[in-house]
Protein backbone atom coordinates (compact mmCIF):
# COMPACT_ATOMS: atom_id res chain seq x y z
CA UNK A 1 0.00 0.00 0.00
CA UNK A 2 1.27 3.45 -0.78
CA UNK A 3 0.09 6.98 -0.98
CA UNK A 4 1.46 9.18 -3.72
CA UNK A 5 2.44 12.69 -2.80
CA UNK A 6 3.89 15.50 -4.84
CA UNK A 7 6.17 18.30 -3.74
CA UNK A 8 7.20 21.61 -5.24
CA UNK A 9 10.55 22.98 -4.13
CA UNK A 10 13.18 25.49 -5.12
CA UNK A 11 15.88 24.59 -7.63
CA UNK A 12 19.40 25.99 -7.66
CA UNK A 13 19.33 27.52 -11.13
CA UNK A 14 20.10 31.13 -10.16
CA UNK A 15 16.55 32.38 -10.74
CA UNK A 16 14.96 29.16 -11.95
CA UNK A 17 12.96 26.32 -10.48
CA UNK A 18 11.19 23.33 -12.00
CA UNK A 19 7.97 21.97 -10.64
CA UNK A 20 7.22 18.28 -10.97
CA UNK A 21 5.82 16.34 -12.59
CA UNK A 22 4.91 18.49 -15.65
CA UNK A 23 1.18 18.89 -16.16
CA UNK A 24 1.60 18.78 -19.92
CA UNK A 25 0.98 15.12 -20.72
CA UNK A 26 2.70 15.36 -24.10
CA UNK A 27 5.94 16.49 -22.47
CA UNK A 28 6.37 13.27 -20.48
CA UNK A 29 4.13 10.76 -22.25
CA UNK A 30 5.71 7.31 -22.39
CA UNK A 31 9.15 8.60 -21.47
CA UNK A 32 11.56 6.49 -19.47
CA UNK A 33 12.89 7.66 -16.12
CA UNK A 34 15.24 6.51 -13.38
CA UNK A 35 13.66 5.62 -10.04
CA UNK A 36 15.50 5.56 -6.71
CA UNK A 37 14.11 4.34 -3.39
CA UNK A 38 15.42 5.85 -0.16
CA UNK A 39 14.50 4.51 3.27
CA UNK A 40 13.70 7.64 5.26
CA UNK A 41 12.73 8.33 8.84
CA UNK A 42 8.99 8.86 9.15
CA UNK A 43 8.23 12.57 9.43
CA UNK A 44 11.31 13.52 7.39
CA UNK A 45 9.89 12.54 3.99
CA UNK A 46 8.81 16.04 2.92
CA UNK A 47 12.16 17.56 3.80
CA UNK A 48 14.05 14.73 2.08
CA UNK A 49 11.90 15.17 -1.01
CA UNK A 50 12.69 18.86 -1.02
CA UNK A 51 16.42 18.19 -1.05
CA UNK A 52 16.09 15.53 -3.78
CA UNK A 53 14.05 17.74 -6.09
CA UNK A 54 16.36 20.65 -5.46
CA UNK A 55 19.03 18.40 -6.99
CA UNK A 56 17.07 17.49 -10.09
CA UNK A 57 14.40 14.97 -9.09
CA UNK A 58 11.18 15.26 -11.09
CA UNK A 59 8.89 13.96 -8.38
CA UNK A 60 8.48 11.78 -5.32
CA UNK A 61 6.01 9.37 -3.82
CA UNK A 62 5.79 7.98 -0.30
CA UNK A 63 5.36 4.25 0.29
CA UNK A 64 4.40 3.02 3.75
CA UNK A 65 6.33 0.07 5.18
CA UNK A 66 4.36 -2.46 7.18
CA UNK A 67 6.57 -4.96 8.96
CA UNK A 68 6.71 -6.44 12.46
CA UNK A 69 9.24 -5.08 14.94
CA UNK A 70 11.39 -7.78 16.62
CA UNK A 71 10.63 -8.19 20.32
CA UNK A 72 12.83 -6.05 22.54
CA UNK A 73 14.27 -4.07 19.64
CA UNK A 74 13.49 -0.42 19.02
CA UNK A 75 13.36 0.75 15.42
CA UNK A 76 12.80 4.16 13.95
CA UNK A 77 9.53 4.25 11.98
CA UNK A 78 10.49 4.20 8.31
CA UNK A 79 9.01 5.03 4.95
CA UNK A 80 10.24 4.47 1.44
CA UNK A 81 10.63 7.67 -0.54
CA UNK A 82 10.64 6.83 -4.23
CA UNK A 83 11.99 9.60 -6.42
CA UNK A 84 12.35 9.97 -10.18
CA UNK A 85 15.04 11.50 -12.38
CA UNK A 86 15.35 11.87 -16.13
CA UNK A 87 18.93 10.68 -15.68
CA UNK A 88 21.38 10.51 -12.79
CA UNK A 89 24.97 9.37 -12.32
CA UNK A 90 26.29 6.97 -9.70
CA UNK A 91 28.38 9.75 -8.15
CA UNK A 92 25.28 11.94 -7.77
CA UNK A 93 23.41 9.10 -6.11
CA UNK A 94 26.25 8.68 -3.61
CA UNK A 95 26.38 12.42 -2.96
CA UNK A 96 22.61 12.62 -2.33
CA UNK A 97 22.72 9.59 -0.05
CA UNK A 98 25.52 11.15 1.99
CA UNK A 99 23.70 14.49 2.23
CA UNK A 100 20.43 12.92 3.38
CA UNK A 101 22.30 10.72 5.86
CA UNK A 102 24.16 13.71 7.30
CA UNK A 103 20.83 15.50 7.74
CA UNK A 104 19.46 12.57 9.77
CA UNK A 105 16.79 11.73 7.23
CA UNK A 106 17.97 8.31 6.05
CA UNK A 107 17.09 5.14 7.95
CA UNK A 108 19.40 2.95 5.84
CA UNK A 109 22.78 4.34 4.81
CA UNK A 110 23.32 2.24 1.67
CA UNK A 111 22.88 4.05 -1.65
CA UNK A 112 19.77 2.99 -3.59
CA UNK A 113 20.01 1.10 -6.85
CA UNK A 114 18.64 2.93 -9.90
CA UNK A 115 15.69 1.33 -11.67
CA UNK A 116 14.35 2.16 -15.14
CA UNK A 117 10.62 3.00 -15.24
CA UNK A 118 8.18 4.13 -17.94
CA UNK A 119 5.88 7.09 -17.30
CA UNK A 120 2.70 5.75 -15.65
CA UNK A 121 0.64 8.84 -16.48
CA UNK A 122 1.95 11.44 -14.05
CA UNK A 123 0.20 14.35 -15.76
CA UNK A 124 -3.22 12.99 -14.87
CA UNK A 125 -2.13 11.92 -11.39
CA UNK A 126 -0.76 15.40 -10.67
CA UNK A 127 -4.02 17.07 -11.63
CA UNK A 128 -5.93 14.70 -9.34
CA UNK A 129 -3.61 15.51 -6.41
CA UNK A 130 -3.65 19.30 -6.85
CA UNK A 131 -6.40 20.31 -4.43
CA UNK A 132 -7.09 23.84 -3.10
CA UNK A 133 -4.52 25.00 -0.54
CA UNK A 134 -5.34 27.78 1.95
CA UNK A 135 -2.28 29.90 2.76
CA UNK A 136 -2.06 32.53 5.45
CA UNK A 137 -5.19 34.46 6.42
CA UNK A 138 -6.47 35.47 2.98
CA UNK A 139 -5.08 33.34 0.16
CA UNK A 140 -6.33 30.15 -1.48
CA UNK A 141 -4.24 28.42 -4.16
CA UNK A 142 -6.50 26.59 -6.62
CA UNK A 143 -6.08 24.72 -9.93
CA UNK A 144 -7.89 25.99 -13.06
CA UNK A 145 -10.45 23.19 -12.85
CA UNK A 146 -11.56 24.25 -9.36
CA UNK A 147 -15.16 25.37 -9.65
CA UNK A 148 -16.16 26.27 -6.10
CA UNK A 149 -15.71 30.04 -6.00
CA UNK A 150 -17.76 30.53 -2.82
CA UNK A 151 -14.92 31.52 -0.55
CA UNK A 152 -13.91 34.55 1.47
CA UNK A 153 -10.29 33.99 0.52
CA UNK A 154 -8.50 35.48 -2.48
CA UNK A 155 -8.19 32.70 -5.07
CA UNK A 156 -4.88 32.37 -6.89
CA UNK A 157 -5.31 30.12 -9.90
CA UNK A 158 -2.18 28.13 -10.78
CA UNK A 159 -1.91 25.67 -13.63
CA UNK A 160 0.75 23.09 -12.72
CA UNK A 161 3.46 23.21 -15.33
CA UNK A 162 7.21 23.13 -15.74
CA UNK A 163 7.74 25.99 -13.31
CA UNK A 164 8.14 25.83 -9.55
CA UNK A 165 5.40 27.13 -7.30
CA UNK A 166 1.97 25.69 -6.53
CA UNK A 167 1.87 26.61 -2.85
CA UNK A 168 2.14 23.04 -1.61
CA UNK A 169 5.76 23.24 -0.53
CA UNK A 170 6.65 24.93 2.80
CA UNK A 171 9.07 27.32 1.09
CA UNK A 172 6.36 28.72 -1.19
CA UNK A 173 3.79 28.83 1.61
CA UNK A 174 6.19 30.64 3.96
CA UNK A 175 6.97 33.21 1.28
CA UNK A 176 3.30 33.82 0.54
CA UNK A 177 2.58 34.33 4.24
CA UNK A 178 5.42 36.85 4.52
CA UNK A 179 4.17 38.73 1.46
CA UNK A 180 0.62 38.71 2.82
CA UNK A 181 1.75 40.20 6.14
CA UNK A 182 3.80 42.92 4.47
CA UNK A 183 1.06 43.87 2.00
CA UNK A 184 -1.47 44.02 4.83
CA UNK A 185 0.67 46.13 7.15
CA UNK A 186 2.49 48.34 4.61
CA UNK A 187 1.58 50.38 1.55
CA UNK A 188 3.69 48.83 -1.19
CA UNK A 189 3.50 50.52 -4.59
CA UNK A 190 5.82 48.27 -6.59
CA UNK A 191 7.51 44.89 -6.22
CA UNK A 192 10.04 42.58 -7.84
CA UNK A 193 9.72 38.79 -8.00
CA UNK A 194 13.12 37.21 -8.68
CA UNK A 195 12.93 33.70 -10.13
CA UNK A 196 9.17 33.91 -10.59
CA UNK A 197 8.64 30.27 -11.66
CA UNK A 198 4.88 29.77 -11.94
CA UNK A 199 4.29 33.44 -11.16
CA UNK A 200 2.51 32.61 -7.91
CA UNK A 201 4.29 35.26 -5.82
CA UNK A 202 3.72 38.01 -8.38
CA UNK A 203 0.05 37.13 -8.70
CA UNK A 204 -0.33 37.13 -4.92
CA UNK A 205 1.33 40.55 -4.70
CA UNK A 206 -1.14 42.01 -7.19
CA UNK A 207 -4.16 40.42 -5.52
CA UNK A 208 -2.94 41.76 -2.18
CA UNK A 209 -2.92 45.29 -3.56
CA UNK A 210 0.50 45.97 -5.13
CA UNK A 211 -0.23 48.11 -8.23
CA UNK A 212 2.87 47.18 -10.25
CA UNK A 213 5.04 44.05 -10.23
CA UNK A 214 8.05 43.00 -12.30
CA UNK A 215 8.71 39.25 -12.46
CA UNK A 216 11.97 37.86 -13.84
CA UNK A 217 13.23 34.37 -14.57
CA UNK A 218 16.03 32.99 -16.72
CA UNK A 219 13.88 30.04 -17.81
CA UNK A 220 11.68 30.75 -20.83
CA UNK A 221 9.40 27.77 -20.04
CA UNK A 222 8.78 29.19 -16.58
CA UNK A 223 7.79 32.55 -18.03
CA UNK A 224 5.33 30.89 -20.41
CA UNK A 225 3.70 29.17 -17.44
CA UNK A 226 3.77 32.37 -15.36
CA UNK A 227 2.13 34.43 -18.12
CA UNK A 228 -0.59 31.82 -18.52
CA UNK A 229 -1.27 31.88 -14.79
CA UNK A 230 -1.40 35.67 -14.80
CA UNK A 231 -4.02 35.50 -17.55
CA UNK A 232 -6.02 32.91 -15.59
CA UNK A 233 -6.05 35.37 -12.67
CA UNK A 234 -6.79 38.39 -14.90
CA UNK A 235 -3.76 40.32 -13.63
CA UNK A 236 -1.59 40.33 -16.78
CA UNK A 237 -1.80 44.11 -17.08
CA UNK A 238 -0.16 44.65 -13.70
CA UNK A 239 2.77 42.24 -14.04
CA UNK A 240 5.69 42.68 -16.43
CA UNK A 241 7.50 39.42 -17.11
CA UNK A 242 11.10 39.45 -18.31
CA UNK A 243 14.15 37.26 -18.83
CA UNK A 244 16.42 40.20 -18.03
CA UNK A 245 19.18 39.19 -15.58
CA UNK A 246 18.83 40.67 -12.13
CA UNK A 247 22.12 42.54 -12.45
CA UNK A 248 20.88 44.35 -15.57
CA UNK A 249 17.49 45.31 -14.19
CA UNK A 250 17.09 49.01 -13.39
CA UNK A 251 15.02 50.61 -10.68
CA UNK A 252 14.38 50.11 -6.98
CA UNK A 253 11.33 48.56 -5.36
CA UNK A 254 9.32 48.63 -2.16
CA UNK A 255 9.23 44.82 -1.97
CA UNK A 256 11.56 42.22 -3.44
CA UNK A 257 10.95 38.48 -3.11
CA UNK A 258 13.28 35.64 -4.10
CA UNK A 259 12.29 32.03 -3.43
CA UNK A 260 15.34 30.21 -4.76
CA UNK A 261 17.98 28.39 -2.65
CA UNK A 262 20.35 29.49 0.08
CA UNK A 263 23.65 29.34 -1.84
CA UNK A 264 22.14 31.18 -4.80
CA UNK A 265 20.74 33.90 -2.55
CA UNK A 266 24.21 34.38 -1.08
CA UNK A 267 25.60 34.86 -4.58
CA UNK A 268 22.84 37.32 -5.50
CA UNK A 269 23.13 39.37 -2.30
CA UNK A 270 24.76 42.47 -3.80
CA UNK A 271 22.28 42.68 -6.69
CA UNK A 272 19.24 42.03 -4.51
CA UNK A 273 20.24 44.70 -1.99
CA UNK A 274 20.66 47.23 -4.80
CA UNK A 275 17.03 46.72 -5.85
CA UNK A 276 15.66 48.02 -2.55
CA UNK A 277 14.75 51.62 -1.90
CA UNK A 278 15.12 52.96 1.65
CA UNK A 279 12.57 51.36 3.97
CA UNK A 280 11.82 48.57 1.50
CA UNK A 281 11.47 44.87 2.35
CA UNK A 282 13.31 41.82 1.04
CA UNK A 283 11.80 38.33 1.41
CA UNK A 284 14.25 35.46 0.94
CA UNK A 285 13.14 31.82 0.83
CA UNK A 286 14.22 28.36 -0.23
CA UNK A 287 16.69 28.38 2.65
CA UNK A 288 17.44 25.32 4.73
CA UNK A 289 17.56 26.01 8.48
CA UNK A 290 21.26 25.12 8.61
CA UNK A 291 21.89 27.83 5.95
CA UNK A 292 20.12 30.66 7.80
CA UNK A 293 23.18 32.04 9.60
CA UNK A 294 25.24 32.06 6.39
CA UNK A 295 22.51 33.91 4.48
CA UNK A 296 21.96 36.42 7.28
CA UNK A 297 25.69 37.21 7.42
CA UNK A 298 25.87 38.43 3.82
CA UNK A 299 22.77 40.65 4.18
CA UNK A 300 22.97 42.04 7.72
CA UNK A 301 25.63 44.68 7.03
CA UNK A 302 23.17 46.68 4.90
CA UNK A 303 19.78 45.36 6.01
CA UNK A 304 17.99 44.56 9.26
CA UNK A 305 16.55 41.07 9.64
CA UNK A 306 13.02 41.75 10.92
CA UNK A 307 11.46 38.29 10.74
CA UNK A 308 12.43 34.61 10.49
CA UNK A 309 9.84 31.89 9.92
CA UNK A 310 10.45 28.13 9.90
CA UNK A 311 8.53 25.13 8.63
CA UNK A 312 10.19 21.74 8.63
CA UNK A 313 13.80 22.22 7.50
CA UNK A 314 12.92 25.35 5.51
CA UNK A 315 13.19 28.99 6.55
CA UNK A 316 12.06 32.32 5.15
CA UNK A 317 13.81 35.55 6.09
CA UNK A 318 12.46 39.11 5.90
CA UNK A 319 14.88 42.03 5.78
CA UNK A 320 14.30 45.79 5.74
CA UNK A 321 16.59 48.43 4.34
Amino acid sequence: MFKARSFDVPRDKAQRSLDMPPADAQSIQRKSFVALEFRVVRGKEDDAAGILIAHGALGCEVISIKRPTPAGKKQKPELILRTYFERISASTIDRLTNQLTAAGMIAGASAPRPQAVVDPGWATMWQQRFTPVPVGERLLIVPPWYRNRNTKRLPIVIRPGQAFGTGHHPSTALTLRAIERLCTEQRIIDALDVGTGSGILSIAMVKLGVPKVIAIDIDSAALVNAKENAQLNRVSGRIRFSMMPLANLSGRFGLVAANILGPTLIGLAADLKRKLRRGAYLVLAGILQREVDAVVRVYQDDLACVDVQHQGVWATLVFQK
